[in-house]
């Protein structure tokens, strides 16, 4: 998306009346880590041209671009039996305490560089166990294998020590996706494993970290893809992780229940832990109605479509927003990184990029071209959505707390997060953030003193006219139409 400047209209810098609101003096959650995932788009563009791989890992992890908190590696089952090449990372393992450390070259390259921007939470997680662990014998369809637990645990701690070995420490590592699917369509990596063995993959795991000086890397489990099978299974699993075993249960959200299913889905997973919950994937979402495709408050389900907009980008919005505020999470990734499920062909069509088509999927930050290899395309395409995320990365800072915001205007969402000490912004040092969606096409109006939150130093704003537009302190600002903006304090 192109850069243009705003206006001072646009920025607000101007006495009309405005809303009164207040932050709440209550303490929510710390918030611990924004950020996605490097599956399985580093197997494509490992092959561009290293401007274009520097490129795509700045604007990933870098100071320049946004800034992501967390990075999840996927550690590969090697792909047997899978019928899409690019989702087969290729796996470490030879045979039992035997691995070839040269494999996943393209995975390595990329986790290598989030390591390097010092991306702080970086989790090690598994589609697939190795085929020789799972019932079927190869990398999707099947069920990990009882009597392989204690062998996979191992496999898992040897790679985790090996990067250590190598400067990369993982700060945590997931065992399995989505546990109660085989995903026997074979169209990715994944295999069952059900809620009698989580426990044991997650005490067995803790028990071989622990032997290999991996003490202070956290397990985190179950990725259960949706609320309607996290909840019925909890009571199954949870109660026999042994204590301490368990750094945060995981959960995806691809039911994209209502807000009283996702607070039940938080309250249960922490009473039954008492750790945290993290929201570790989502991608792939559409308005649930055709007639509200431009709403990005509407009700969301999953479905093809390609949406680079502001529009798209509050849908993912309001998906943090209820992550944060209903589920109460401490953490929150979206699912790739990358995507080349653009839907459209750039060369044959360059505007097409800018614009919503049915064809494609709302599942990356950034986008290439799918026909790279045979026309020679390896441009690269950022969307409203990354600008989004950096929003919240750079500005829900490592440790921050989240406070409830009300008396907003309509349509406008609001949380606001106070950090320990001074934090570095483009609008000079800050303590807390104002982070504010607006997810109508009409303009609002606030005054920052009246958040009660210190000094207003500036802040950024990103809309349909303008990307990561920073702005100095005034006495009242406009949040433009489907933008999401944020008021720095000090």
């Amino acid at each position: 998306m192109g850069r243009l400047s705003l206006s001072l209209a646009v920025l607000g810098i101007h006495c009309a009346a405005t809303w009164g609101f207040s932050v709440s003096a209550t303490p929510g959650q710390i918030i611990n880590g924004i950020g996605a995932s490097g599956a399985w788009w580093p197997n494509d563009v490992f092959l561009f041209p290293d401007n274009i791989r520097e490129q795509v890992a700045e604007l990933l992890f870098g100071s320049s671009g946004a800034g992501l908190t967390s990075y999840r590696y996927n550690v590969g089952g090697g792909g047997s039996g899978v019928n899409n090449p690019v989702r087969a990372p290729e796996t470490f393992y030879v045979s039992q305490g035997q691995y070839n450390w040269s494999a996943d070259a393209a995975g390595v390259f990329f986790l290598q560089e989030a390591a390097q921007h010092n991306v702080p939470q970086l989790t090690a997680f598994v589609n697939s166990a190795p085929p020789a662990m799972t019932s079927n014998g190869r990398a999707c369809g099947g069920n990990l294998v009882d009597g392989q637990i204690q062998a996979y645990a191992q496999y898992l701690a040897d790679v985790i020590a090996h990067f250590r070995d190598e400067g990369i420490r993982f700060t945590h590592v997931s065992p399995m996706n989505e546990p109660d699917d085989t995903f026997g369509t074979c169209g990715q990596e994944g295999m069952q494993v059900t809620p009698q063995q989580r426990a044991n993959v997650v005490n067995t795991l803790r028990t071989a970290l622990d032997a290999a000086g991996l003490q202070s890397v956290g397990i985190m489990a179950d990725e259960s893809s949706s609320t309607g099978n996290f909840l019925p299974e909890a009571s199954q699993w949870i109660p026999q992780v042994r204590a301490g075993a368990l750094a945060a249960v995981s959960h995806h959200q691809y039911g994209f229940d209502g807000d009283a299913a996702v607070a039940q889905l938080g309250a249960t997973g922490r009473s039954l832990s008492g750790v945290e919950t993290w929201f570790t994937e989502i991608c792939c979402f559409r308005a649930a109605s055709a007639g509200e495709q431009q709403n990005p408050a509407a009700k969301l389900t999953y479905g093809s479509e390609y949406e680079p907009t502001m529009v798209g980008a509050l849908q993912l919005g309001q998906l943090l927003y209820q992550s944060f505020t209903q589920a109460q999470d401490a953490h929150f990734d979206f699912w790739t990184a990358l995507s080349n499920g653009i839907g459209c062909s750039p060369l044959n069509n360059p505007s097409c990029v800018a614009n919503a088509n049915t064809n494609g999927w709302n599942d990356g930050l950034i986008y290439y071209d799918p026909d790279y290899a045979s026309n020679g395309n390896t441009a690269i395409y950022q969307t409203k959505r990354l600008f989004l995320l950096k929003h919240f990365s750079n500005f829900i800072w490592l440790g921050s707390t989240r406070f409830a915001v009300s008396g907003l205007p309509p349509n406008v969402l609001g949380m606001a997060f106070k950090a320990s000490g001074e934090q570095s912004t483009p609008a000079g040092s800050a303590r807390t953030s104002l982070i504010l969606m607006n997810m109508g096409s009409g303009v609002a109006e606030l005054q920052p003193a009246q958040a009660g939150l210190g000094t207003f130093v500036g802040g950024v704003v990103t809309s349909p006219s303008a990307d990561w537009q920073a702005f100095g302190a005034s006495e009242s600002v406009n949040l433009p139409g489907l933008s999401i903006t944020t008021l720095l304090f000090n």
